[in-house]
C-alpha cells in the first residue's frame, strides 16, 4: 500500500472527487434555484433531492464492483473509466432538452446520472482504500471533502451564474466537458497491483448483516445517521430562502455557492491537521455544536437581516464546521472496512450517512412549505443535540480507532 501520496495521485483523486459532484451540484443546487424562480412549489422541489437516493443504495451493487475485476486495465480503475464516461455522455444528452418544458425527461436522465456518479464514488473510495496508507487516509478524505465542495461550487454556483447568461444548452455542454477532464486523467493512470485478502467466490451480501453485529456497531450506526441531519437541512434551505427573499440567481450563485462554499474548502484542507492535533472526538464534538449554531443562524435571514455580508458569514460558518466533521467521519468509516471488500463495507456505512443527509434535505424543503422555515430549522437543531451526545461517546464506540495514533496521522 502506498506510504506517500504523490502529487500526481493527489491531483487525480482531487479531480475525480470534484467531478463526482460537478453535475450533481448543478442538478441539486442550480436547478433548484432555476425551478423555484419559475414558480415550482417547495413541496415539488423536495423531489429533486431524491436523486441522491442512488448514493444511499449504492451498497447494493458495491459487492459486484469488489468482485468483478478488469485485470488488464486495473480493478477499480476500470470501473471508474466506465462510470466517468457514462456521466459525461448523460450530461451531454441533457443539453438537448428544455429545462422548463421537458422536465420529466430531464429527471429520468438525472436519475441515470445519479446512478453513474454514485457508482463512480464506490469504485473511487475503494481505490483510495487500496492505494493510500492508513496514516494518510485523513489527507485523502480531506481531498474528498474539498473536491465535493468545489464540485458544488462549480456546478451549483458557477453553473447557476453561467445559466443566467448563456442558458441551459451551453451550460450543460460546459459541465460535460469539465467532467471529461477526470476521464482523461484516469486513462493515463496505472492502478498498482497490491495483494489483498482473497475475495469471496461469490458476491457476499450477508456481510452487511455481520458488519452491524454488536451494541457498539449499532451505536456507530446511530451516530452515522443523526450526525448529518442538522447541517444537511440548513444546507438545503438556504437557497430557497434567498430566492423567496428576492435574491437574483446570479447573486445566489456568487455569494452562496462560490464565496460561502470557498470557506468550506479552506476548512477541508485544514481538516487533517485539526484531526491530528486535537483528535477525532474533539473535532466531531465541536463540529456538531457548530452545526447547530449554523442552522439556527438561518433564523437571522428570516428576521430580515439578509444582506450579502450576513449571508456569506452564515454559509461560511456552516461549512467551516461541516467539512472537518465529514473528513473525520469518512476516515473512521474507511478504518472500519476490510481489504477483502473495501467497496462494499465502506459503501454500507457511507450509504446510511448519505441517506440521512439526502432524506432530511428533501424533507426540510417539503415540510417548510407546510410548517414554515423557522419551525423546520428549530426542529432539526434540536435533533442536532443527539448528534452532540453521540459524538461525545465516539471514543467508547470505536475505542481501537480513536486511540490508535496510526489511524489519525495525516
Amino acid at each position: 500500500m502506498t506510504q506517500k501520496i504523490t502529487k500526481q495521485h493527489l491531483a487525480l483523486l482531487f479531480s475525480l472527487y470534484t467531478t463526482q459532484f460537478l453535475g450533481l451540484g448543478f442538478f441539486l443546487e442550480a436547478l433548484i434555484a432555476i425551478l423555484r424562480q419559475n414558480g415550482t412549489s417547495l413541496e415539488n422541489l423536495g423531489v429533486i433531492y431524491m436523486l441522491g437516493l442512488f448514493w444511499v443504495f449504492k451498497f447494493l451493487w458495491a459487492p459486484f464492483i469488489d468482485k468483478i475485476e478488469f485485470k488488464k486495465i486495473g480493478h477499480y480503475r476500470g470501473w471508474i473509466i466506465i462510470f466517468q464516461s457514462l456521466m459525461v455522455i448523460t450530461i451531454f444528452i441533457t443539453s438537448y432538452f428544455d429545462v422548463l418544458k421537458e422536465l420529466n425527461i430531464l429527471i429520468i436522465l438525472m436519475l441515470f446520472f445519479a446512478f453513474f456518479s454514485a457508482s463512480q464514488n464506490v469504485a473511487l473510495d475503494a481505490l483510495v482504500f487500496k492505494t493510500v496508507s492508513q496514516k494518510n487516509r485523513a489527507t485523502a478524505n480531506a481531498l474528498k471533502a474539498a473536491g465535493g465542495l468545489i464540485g458544488m461550487i462549480l456546478g451549483g454556483g458557477c453553473g447557476l451564474i453561467l445559466y443566467s447568461y448563456v442558458g441551459w444548452e451551453y451550460t450543460m455542454n460546459i459541465v460535460a466537458m469539465l467532467t471529461a477532464i477526470s476521464l482523461i486523467q484516469i486513462l493515463f493512470y496505472k492502478e498498482p497491483k497490491i495483494k489483498r485478502e482473497k475475495p469471496e467466490n461469490k458476491v457476499d451480501f450477508k456481510q452487511y448483516l455481520y458488519f452491524w453485529k454488536g451494541s457498539k456497531k449499532k451505536q456507530w450506526l446511530l451516530l452515522i445517521f443523526v450526525y448529518p441531519i442538522t447541517i444537511s437541512s440548513a444546507y438545503a434551505l438556504i437557497t430557497p430562502i434567498l430566492v423567496d427573499l428576492g435574491w437574483s440567481l446570479a447573486k445566489i450563485g456568487l455569494i452562496v455557492h462560490i464565496i460561502g462554499y470557498g470557506m468550506g474548502v479552506v476548512a477541508s484542507f485544514a481538516a487533517s491537521w485539526l484531526i491530528n492535533k486535537y483528535g477525532r472526538k474533539n473535532i466531531l464534538l465541536v463540529a456538531a455544536i457548530g452545526q447547530i449554531i449554523g442552522a439556527l443562524s438561518l433564523l437571522i435571514l428570516l428576521s430580515g437581516y439578509s444582506n450579502s455580508f450576513a449571508v456569506m458569514f452564515i454559509v461560511g460558518f456552516i461549512f467551516i464546521f461541516y467539512t472537518p466533521s465529514q473528513v473525520v467521519m469518512t476516515t473512521l468509516m474507511m478504518d472500519q472496512s476490510s481489504s477483502k471488500s473495501p467497496a462494499a463495507q465502506f459503501a454500507i456505512q457511507h450509504s446510511f450517512y448519505m441517506f440521512s443527509g439526502i432524506f432530511f434535505s428533501g424533507m426540510s424543503i417539503s415540510f417548510s412549505g407546510v410548517f414554515g422555515y423557522s419551525t423546520v430549522i428549530i426542529t432539526c437543531s434540536i435533533i442536532g443535540l443527539l448528534a452532540v451526545y453521540m459524538a461525545s461517546k465516539v471514543d467508547t464506540i470505536l475505542t481501537k480507532n480513536i486511540t490508535s495514533s496510526a489511524n489519525i496521522q495525516s
